[in-house]
């Protein structure tokens, strides 16, 4: 019984693996596109705009690198059942970067930017997962 309840996390871990790489991918490209957008318009800087874009976008970056790492250690522990540890660690960093950067953007006068919230789902769910298959596999 337990070596089918674990393949099916595995399974499942798998393929949340690849919707955490698609949507790390995305993020960061949209973290890319809000950056260059502070940084490369001048007329928005009398207003005060593109410090909140920046943190935006940095926060953004940096929360969607983690989730792309999560999806590649994500798709790792799924054949090595032993690395759920680290995924779990890895995804809780992720909640903290995400939860950071949107008290940034809170700080900075901006609105909570609605891929933070996701990547905060996405990495609460994560942990969720990695530590269902730690406990699986003790």
């Amino acid at each position: 019984m337990a070596v089918e309840q674990t393949s099916t996390i595995s399974w499942y871990l798998r393929m949340f693996s690849y919707l955490l790489m698609i949507c790390g991918l995305f993020g960061l490209a949209v973290g890319g596109v809000v950056i260059y957008g502070a940084l490369a318009d001048g007329a928005a800087a009398a207003t005060g705009l593109p410090l909140s874009a920046l943190v935006l976008g940095v926060a953004a970056a940096v929360a969607n690198g983690i989730t792309i790492a999560a999806g590649v250690l994500g798709r790792a522990a799924s054949r090595n059942p032993g690395r759920s540890a680290a995924l779990r660690s890895l995804a809780l960093a992720g909640v903290v970067a995400s939860v950071f950067g949107l008290g940034l953007c809170y700080a900075t006068g901006g609105q909570p930017p609605t891929s933070l919230i996701f990547n905060l789902l996405l990495m609460a769910i994560c942990v969720v997962i990695a530590g269902n298959l730690g406990k699986s596999v003790q």
